[in-house]
């Protein structure tokens, strides 16, 4: 199996992070995945058809270190000796390019998905005369 890991603080709360990544944000990055947790707001494991991984949140600073890795089954290894020296073909990975798809799930999670300052189009007091 391939180990992939990808690692991140981002300047959000544990409890804001579990709550996405809970949801849908990890089918979003690696296809229909079942989530559970091992630790409430701490760690859960997530598996999907060819990979399966965990997600790690730790204090850090002014937000949370976000550590998710994945292990990539490889159809070469499973396929074994016999058959590819008999000449059948391993198939194409299931999850080539997991750690980009990962280190976009970070990107994405880092994101502000509010703005909670903006003033949706009020308009405020003008300049004083």
């Amino acid at each position: 199996m391939a180990k992939i890991e990808v690692s991140r603080t981002l300047v959000k709360s544990a409890p804001e992070l579990w709550t996405e990544l809970e949801g849908g944000s990890l089918s979003q990055a690696v296809g229909e995945v079942t989530v559970r947790a091992l630790e409430t707001e701490r760690e859960l494991a997530w598996e999907a058809d060819g990979a399966s991984g965990t997600a790690v949140l730790e204090p850090a600073g002014w937000g949370t270190r976000v550590t998710l890795t994945a292990d990539v089954e490889e159809e070469v290894a499973r396929l074994g000796l016999w058959a590819r020296l008999r000449g059948r073909k391993p198939e194409a990975p299931k999850h080539p390019d997991i750690e980009r798809r990962l280190a976009e799930l970070l990107d994405h999670l880092g994101w502000a998905h509010r703005k909670p300052f903006s003033r949706g189009g009020v308009a405020g007091p003008g300049p004083s005369a």
